[in-house]
């Protein structure tokens, strides 16, 4: 399967934090190697027993969503948004509700007037807003198997570009790291490695406070740790004074975000393997926001670093990645892991 293919249907996949069963059960259809799922669903692929060098590829399974809160008489459903959400990309956007009782999917409208019914500069607070199934009450609501708790996302549809060269769709934060993760898995299935073991591990939960990393960072027990996750493009308009995270320019080597710091030897080699390999890349730092890594680098202190892959209006309905940035991210990430195991089959050699 190709990456652009991979993508799409990803993105097109239901999964907040908690309910990622259906992302989960994609990747172990796709990626070939070994595959283990925890009770905190956490997926691992490759072997956790084994003696070599332990290098893992992270990538987070969920997406920002919500899910149902309250059910008023009138059948208007109120929610609780899960993850990092803007109020003004919401205010009539179509979501689906995935009913627990019977894994339906129905359609509804994101809504709610502001008061006076003028919006002005207001951003309208989450907690004012509700969706109109088109139900007249409740007990309407009840019959579809609608219940408090229900899963909510965005009803988008993942396409391509007018030109090709992007895919637009939601849930790119981090459906994007998913299908790189996949991509290295399925690379490294067919080449065989005598002194590293490619561990790749899909976290649940980091959209609800990196939570999945903290259960598989000592089942996985890295010895050198790859992040792969998305960040807020500032290449367009006004999104930045100085433009970073170019789409199109490669990705992120993250030096920084507000739960770890990069081990620098490890930012020196991938800077240096993808000079080699002539492949771009652009120094990144999120200051503003988390990783899996910072729970993973807490574990035991072992190397670790993010991948960052600008995308633009993330967390929304219709995010924005180019494809060139996904499979120059695999191609480094490759390429280092080769570039690793000659240094280390060379030392073993001399020894």
């Amino acid at each position: 399967m190709k990456l652009k293919e991979r993508l799409i249907q990803l993105s097109n996949l239901d999964g907040i934090a908690g309910r990622e069963e259906m992302v989960g059960e994609h990747l172990a259809a796709s990626i070939p190697q070994k595959h283990f799922q925890d009770e905190f669903k956490n997926s691992y692929f490759g072997d956790l027993e084994t003696e070599k060098k332990r290098l893992a590829v992270y990538a987070h399974l969920d997406e920002v969503g919500f899910f149902v809160r309250e059910i008023d008489p009138d059948g208007f459903i109120y929610f609780q948004p899960i993850g990092g959400w803007w109020g003004h990309v919401m205010l009539g956007q179509s979501v689906r509700i995935t009913a627990r009782k019977n894994n339906h999917s129905y359609r509804g409208i994101i809504g709610t007037l502001p008061e006076g019914s003028v919006m002005g500069e207001a951003v309208v607070s989450i907690d004012k807003m509700y969706i109109d199934l088109g139900v007249d009450n409740q007990e309407e609501v009840v019959k579809l198997g609608i219940q408090v708790g229900d899963m909510i996302t965005p009803d988008t549809q993942a396409r391509e570009s007018e030109n090709g060269q992007y895919i637009i769709g939601k849930a790119l934060d981090n459906r994007v790291g998913c299908s790189i993760l996949a991509e290295v898995m399925n690379y490294f299935y067919t080449r065989s490695l005598s002194q590293l073991e490619v561990i790749g591990v899909a976290t649940a939960q980091e959209e609800a406070g990196t939570r999945g990393s903290k259960v598989a960072a000592p089942k996985v027990n890295g010895d050198i740790n790859i992040i792969i996750d998305v960040a807020n493009g500032k290449d367009t308009p006004k999104a930045a004074v100085r433009k970073t995270r170019v789409l199109g320019s490669g990705p992120g080597i993250c030096l920084y975000d507000k739960t770890a710091l990069a081990n620098m030897e490890l930012a020196d080699a991938l800077q240096e393997t993808a000079e080699q390999a002539q492949l771009p890349w652009q120094f990144d730092q999120f200051t503003g926001g988390g990783t899996d890594a910072g729970s993973v680098q807490l574990y035991a202190g072992k190397p670790t670093i993010v991948l960052s892959i600008p995308v633009r209006y993330c967390h929304s309905w219709n995010s924005m990645v180019n494809l060139t940035d996904c499979q120059n991210t695999v191609q480094l990430i490759c390429h280092y892991i080769e570039r690793l195991e000659r240094k280390l089959r060379e030392s073993d050699d001399t020894l």
